[in-house]
């Protein structure tokens, strides 16, 4: 049996329950109950055409606030100024109510955003609203800490997402102060299923956080204990105490072998020293098993997928349903797997393993009450036969190479996600589960859920190419580098998700400049897999034909392709030094003895880098064209980089520290 992590489980004493009192209200005139004059409500500002004071629908008081708009083309919001403390965390709701709210994005909700002093925008925290025709419903919202940077007043607004007509009412609006738990513990080895096997890990290490800022404590107040229960165990095997704390964030390694065989309980508790009181605790689930353990998919020590034994980096496409003239169409690629919604039958999956293609299979939708969920799903009682009989019919399937058991469900249903893990995990040892959240601020706090996670930046036409190594170094960081990240890039057409000419004629698709860059920032930045979004969607894009399209994402697929076995290498690369620009993203790889750096440039402007080596180098040679990049000390590599430019370059012969040769023995055409 197969345990999952255990969810946060803080415990806050009696001491620190100052905290725990009616927060206050930062927001002004929530309710909308006073009016300025001309009877706007007070202390908000909005164009007074689309917003106004209702005094005939409320949900509480006399007044609310009301959107109303027929125009798709006319966006704005209706905001207040709130003055938030760099360093908190803030935590925003309201109650809306909506009517005939139509169009392609989540309907009403509201927001805090955050700005340095001259204007940049720094952030902000945008939950998903309410669309259709609604009664009273709460949408929730809690900001990451506010950026020392910012400065000024945070803009708090209610708003109804762009390109969205109908009617909507907001009422009983709080701000309040966010007080995070103050221990956050991590398990980052083992890193799958939390199980000790027969080939390591050596030691249990946790990665843990304190929050002492919030309940005024210094690290010098407090202690961290770690017991290892045995199953059903009331005396601890053993226990282990940090005493001197200096600082914030820190790694504690337990050695394996003192866990007993079968089920362990590790249990972290943060202790004030002055009482010995604990302070706050959580609870892991470890499983040290006492057989070899061999699975058809694994993940291994480095977050590497291991398929039937050999290391896979899966690079794939989102998919509907799986069509064989499609199926044939897109084997004539690198591409190794694919994503299709539809969940498909033995047949198609058969058709999958003719054409080589490993398939992630979607259960993703089988949560009663979601927007998704088949017909067939009448309550949560039907989601777990469901769930069997898939399992059952495809878990020996040569085509299987993982489950999709979440596409952004909320942070709400966090028990029934990390229920739904633990399932699978009961009911196929041999695969992984997947999961992708556009909640890349959330990602920690999901780690219960999955095995495996991905986000996905859509950024093309309206935001920064550089999303996408943000979001996957937000995700890295966020799994402390302790589970595997299979990445979503964009290749689609924003125009696909939207009804007028006119929105349509705002987008457009990604060009290949910025496909490469996006891709490569994601593997920069630690990305061990990608996904790309979305087949369909290049088949339907109202400007950009299938073939124009498809032969650029082929292109891109075809470079990493090339690199994959340097990718997935374990060998340990020399230490290489830049300065650290916003625009970079850069790794580097040693496979076979031989070096390769990989840079990106994230921008649409000429940048330049220069790389300082640890010994002299021979030479340095750009893999896409074999030309050999000039070193005049043969210790610094000045790269020039066009807009969005990735550079791939082999760097050998540096004495006995890398060999001579390329070892891939290719140009990779990037």
């Amino acid at each position: 049996m197969s345990l999952r992590l255990v969810c946060l489980a803080s415990i806050v004493l009696s001491w620190a329950f100052a905290f725990a009192e009616e927060p206050a209200n930062l927001a002004a005139n929530p309710g909308f109950e006073t009016a300025a004059d001309g009877g706007f409500p007070a202390q908000w500002s909005g164009n007074t055409d689309v917003y106004s004071r209702d005094t005939a629908v409320t949900r509480s008081g006399e007044a609310s606030l009301k959107f109303q708009n027929a125009d798709p083309n006319r966006y704005v919001l209706c905001s207040q100024a709130l003055q938030l403390e760099a360093g908190l965390r803030y935590e925003f709701s309201a109650w809306v109510k909506t009517e005939n709210i139509e169009g392609n994005d989540s309907g009403a909700t509201l927001c805090i955003e955050y700005w340095d002093k001259d204007g940049k925008y720094l952030g902000g925290e945008y939950p998903s609203g309410v669309k259709g025709t609604s009664d009273w419903t709460l949408v929730h919202g809690i900001t990451q800490r506010i950026p020392e940077a910012a400065a000024g007043p945070c803009p708090l607004a209610c708003y109804v997402r762009q390109g969205m007509t109908g009617t909507a009412w907001w009422d009983d609006l709080t701000v309040s102060r966010f007080i995070e738990d103050p221990l956050s513990a991590v398990l980052k080895a083992p890193n799958y299923r939390n199980e000790i096997t027969r080939r390591g890990p050596r030691d249990v290490v946790l990665f843990v956080e304190l929050n002492l800022r919030d309940y005024a404590l210094k690290l010098e107040d407090v202690s961290l204990r770690c017991a290892v229960y045995p199953e059903n165990g009331a005396e601890p095997a053993f226990t282990e105490q940090l005493d001197a704390i200096d600082a914030a964030s820190f790694e504690i390694a337990l050695r394996s072998r003192k866990f007993e065989k079968g089920n362990n309980r590790l249990e972290i508790a943060l202790l004030e020293k002055s009482s010995g009181k604990t302070f706050a605790t959580e609870t892991i689930n470890v499983r040290r098993a006492g057989e070899r353990v061999t699975r058809k998919v694994d993940i291994d020590n480095h977050n590497r997928l291991i398929v039937e034994g050999k290391p896979f980096f899966p690079l794939g496409m989102y998919w509907s349903g799986i069509d064989q003239e499609q199926l044939d169409l897109y084997a004539d690629s690198a591409f190794n797997c694919l994503m299709p919604y539809g969940m498909p039958s033995k047949e198609e999956m058969d058709m999958a393993e003719a054409k080589g293609l490993k398939v992630l299979y979607s259960v993703k939708d089988i949560y009663h009450g979601t927007g998704y969920c088949p017909d067939i799903i009448k309550s949560r009682d039907d989601e777990e036969p469901f769930i069997r009989e898939r399992v059952e019919a495809f878990k020996e399937h040569p085509a299987l190479l993982a489950w999709y058991i979440n596409d952004e469900l909320p942070l709400s249903m966090l028990d029934r996600l990390s229920e739904r893990r633990g399932l699978m995990e009961r009911l196929d040892p041999d695969h992984p589960t997947w999961v992708v959240l556009y909640q890349v601020d959330d990602v920690r706090q999901y780690l219960p859920t999955f095995h495996a996670i991905g986000t996905d930046p859509y950024p093309i036409p309206k935001r920064p190419v550089a999303l996408a190594g943000e979001f996957t170094r937000k995700t890295a960081d966020a799994v402390c580098g302790a589970r595997p990240v299979w990445m979503v890039p964009q290749v689609f057409n924003w125009a696909n998700y939207h009804d007028t000419p006119e929105e349509k004629a705002e987008h457009r698709a990604p060009t290949l400049e910025e496909m490469r860059s996006m891709a490569w920032q994601c593997i920069a930045e630690g990305a061990n897999g990608l996904v790309f979004y979305s087949w369909f969607d290049l088949r339907r894009d109202p400007a950009t034909p299938f073939e124009e399209q498809w032969a650029k994402v082929k292109q891109v697929a075809a470079g990493i392709a090339a690199m994959t076995p340097a990718l997935l290498s374990t060998e340990e690369p020399p230490v290489i030094e830049v300065d650290e620009e916003d625009w970079l993203n850069w790794t580097v790889k040693q496979y076979e003895g031989s070096v390769y750096l990989i840079a990106v440039n994230n921008e649409p402007e000429k940048h330049v880098a220069t790389f300082r080596l640890p010994k002299k180098t021979k030479k340095a040679i750009e893999l896409a064209t074999g030309e050999k990049w000039p070193m005049p000390d043969r210790r610094q590599l000045e790269l020039q980089f066009e807009p969005l430019e990735v550079h791939i370059v082999a760097l050998y012969g540096m004495g006995r520290a890398w060999s001579v040769g390329v070892s891939l023995n290719l140009t990779v055409g990037l």
